[in-house]
């Protein structure tokens, strides 16, 4: 892996472990780090994204991706008459869309629900007792899924190997 790939998986990778960290403690993703990493992505796919993503892309991500994440939260909160989902899960997936373009959303989806759900059960288990009374943070398993997302672009650079990555 070159220098430059590094340099942007460790930037994202810093910036998601630690609005994860956040999250589990607080319940909140931190907007603070949100921006930074908003700005990070659109300077990677402005200066070349290693993960082959330009800065159309990367716009078009993070409209898609937050427009989608956003009439899920409206839809299922509507559905369950409260808030369903915080609004800091909506800005990270848009955050995401930057770093990965739109067509990684699925997959972000994907394996942020598993890995949320899978965490907070065996976090249930070993500790005895539910965790978060009946909510449980999205945060870290959507961060999880980018950062994978991430590795996966990084491990098929070329365009044809990443076919979800490209229109």
């Amino acid at each position: 892996m070159d220098l430059w790939s590094l340099s942007c998986l460790s930037v994202l990778a810093a910036g998601l472990v630690w609005m994860s960290v956040v999250d589990l403690r607080t319940g909140y993703l931190p907007d603070a780090g949100q921006a930074v990493l908003a700005v990070a992505g659109l300077g990677v796919a402005v200066e070349g994204s290693p993960a082959g993503i330009d800065w159309k892309m990367a716009l078009a991500g993070a409209a898609l991706n937050g427009f989608v994440f956003w009439g899920l939260r409206w839809l299922v909160s509507r559905f369950k008459g409260r808030e369903a989902m915080g609004f800091g899960d909506v800005k990270l997936v848009a955050v995401g869309g930057l770093w990965l373009g739109p067509l990684a959303l699925p997959y972000i989806m994907a394996a942020g629900g598993f890995l949320t759900l899978a965490g907070v059960g065996l976090l249930s288990l070993v500790r005895r007792k539910v965790l978060w009374r009946g909510e449980m943070p999205l945060g870290p398993g959507l961060a999880a899924g980018i950062l994978a997302m991430f590795i996966a672009a990084l491990a098929h650079v070329s365009p044809a190997n990443a076919p979800w990555l490209k229109l």
